[in-house]
C-alpha cells in the first residue's frame, strides 16, 4: 500500500517520445497518469523514492490502454510478427487488449516465474509456435531482469534467439540492460515508445564577491598587515 502525489509540471524525469511512430500528444497523458512523487510505502523501511512510474494506473483506463495497445499492434504489423508473450502478470492487461484490438489473429503466451506444479506443469503458458518469430512485450523495462528471464524461458521452450524481439512502452535509459538483454545492432531487436531519463541537477556556482579594501589592509597567513 502506498500513497503518492502526482505532479504535472516540473517532473524529476525527462521523457523522450522518440519511439517509432510515437506521437507525444497521444502518450503524454499516459506519463502524467503513471508518474507519482512523494511515495510513502507503509511496509517498507527503506527511504521513500523521489518518484515512481506506476503503469497500472493508466493501463486500467480504457482510452490509455487503447493508446498503449495501438503502439504494439503497429509494431507487429511492421515486423510481420503474429505472436506475443509477457513475463508475469504486470502486462497481461496489454496482452489481452492487443489480441482483441489487432486486425489479424494473434497467439499469446504468459511466462510464469516458476512452473505451476500441477496440471501440465508448464512455465510458458499458451499456444506459442517456436518456429515463428515472437515479440516479448512489457510496459516498463528498468533493470531488464524480468525480460531476461522471459527470454531464457522461451529458449527453454524451443525458441532460438534469432526469433525473439523485445518491445516496451517505456524504459529507463540507465543501467546495464543492453548487455544483459543482448540488445543492439547485432543483438536482439528492441523497440520502445518512450525513454525515461534522470534530470541532471544544476550545480549552483558560488559567486565570490570582490571586497573593496578601504584601508588598504591585506591578510598574510592570518595576520593583518598594512600595505606600505
Amino acid at each position: 500500500m502506498f500513497k503518492g502525489n502526482r505532479r504535472k509540471r516540473n517532473m524529476k524525469i525527462k521523457v523522450s517520445y522518440d519511439g517509432d511512430g510515437v506521437d507525444k500528444e497521444d502518450f503524454e497523458p499516459f506519463i502524467k497518469r503513471a508518474y507519482f512523487e512523494n511515495v510513502y510505502i507503509k511496509t517498507s523501511k527503506k527511504k521513500p523514492p523521489a518518484w515512481i512510474m506506476d503503469n497500472r494506473v493508466p493501463l486500467s483506463e480504457s482510452e490509455l490502454l487503447k493508446t498503449a495497445s495501438g503502439f504494439f499492434i503497429d509494431l507487429l504489423i511492421k515486423t510481420n510478427i503474429d505472436q506475443i508473450a509477457t513475463y508475469g502478470v504486470g502486462a497481461t492487461t496489454l496482452l489481452g487488449s492487443i489480441s482483441v484490438m489487432a486486425p489479424f489473429p494473434i497467439r499469446t503466451g504468459i511466462i510464469r516465474k516458476e512452473k505451476k506444479g500441477s496440471g501440465r506443469d508448464r512455465k510458458v503458458e499458451g499456444s506459442l509456435d517456436d518456429l515463428k518469430p515472437i515479440l516479448v512485450i512489457d510496459d516498463l523495462i528498468n533493470s531488464g531482469r524480468s525480460v531476461s528471464r522471459a527470454i531464457g524461458a522461451l529458449k527453454d521452450y524451443g525458441f532460438s534467439e534469432k526469433k525473439i524481439s523485445i518491445a516496451a512502452l517505456m524504459f529507463f535509459d540507465w543501467g546495464n540492460k543492453e548487455k544483459r538483454l543482448n540488445i543492439g545492432k547485432k543483438g536482439i531487436p528492441f523497440y520502445y515508445a518512450m525513454k525515461i531519463s534522470r534530470k541532471r541537477r544544476k550545480r549552483k556556482r558560488r559567486r565570490i564577491k570582490k571586497q573593496k579594501t578601504i584601508d588598504k589592509f591585506t591578510r598574510i597567513r592570518g595576520v593583518r598587515r598594512r600595505r606600505t
